[in-house]
Order: C-alpha cells, then structure tokens, then sequence
C-alpha cells in the first residue's frame, strides 16, 4: 500500500515465527529484503505420514521495491517497523528524508 504517509507491505507468511524472520533495509538499493525459514511442526513420524500438503515450508528470500533507483522514495529508514499477526508480516515504512545510508536490520514484534 502507498499511503500519502507511509508505505505499508503486507507479507503472507502462514506458520512463521518471528525469530526464524530477518528483514534489512538497504537505501542504496530502495528495497527491504525479507529472509527467513518456516518450519514444518510435528514430528519427524508425523510428518512421514502427510496426505495432502499446502503450505510452503523451508528458506525463504523476498525483496520489496519502493518507488525506483531513479526516483527513490524518502523514507525514515530509522523508524522502519515490522510485526508478525496471525501470518501476516506487516511493514510498515515512513516517508521522510532518509537520514542515513547504511543497511539496517529491523526487528519483528
């Protein structure tokens, strides 16, 4: 979402736990990388006997881009926020003058 205030992602993450997720924020680039694994709950018996299986388990890797390298938005890199809700990581990214150039690690609630 592209709101006049901030952009919003929502990520379908159905199973994550929010220790197994890892997002940075790279200005250079203008995009939030998004990485991680979902694991598969149950035992190893347990899961030898699946029958129908839809969801995607495993390591993961998304990037997101905002705006474009010739026209990058002006975000607050700092204030870039980040929680996991009912298997949904939702981010939430000020626009702002950005005040630095470095990649940052964002922690997910």
């Amino acid at each position: 979402f592209d709101t006049p205030e901030t952009f919003v992602i929502h990520v379908p993450l159905p199973g994550a736990k929010k220790e197994d997720i890892e997002l940075n924020w790279d200005p250079k680039a203008v995009e939030i990388s998004i990485t991680g694994v979902i694991n598969r709950p149950g035992s190893e018996d347990l899961v030898k006997t699946i029958a129908l299986d839809e969801r995607t388990v495993g390591a993961f890797e998304r990037k997101v881009r905002l705006g474009s390298r010739v026209n990058p938005p002006k975000v607050e890199g700092d204030s870039i926020s980040a929680k996991l809700e009912d298997g949904v990581l939702i981010i939430e990214v000020p626009k702002t003058e950005p005040d630095d150039v470095e990649v940052k690690k964002v922690e997910v609630e």
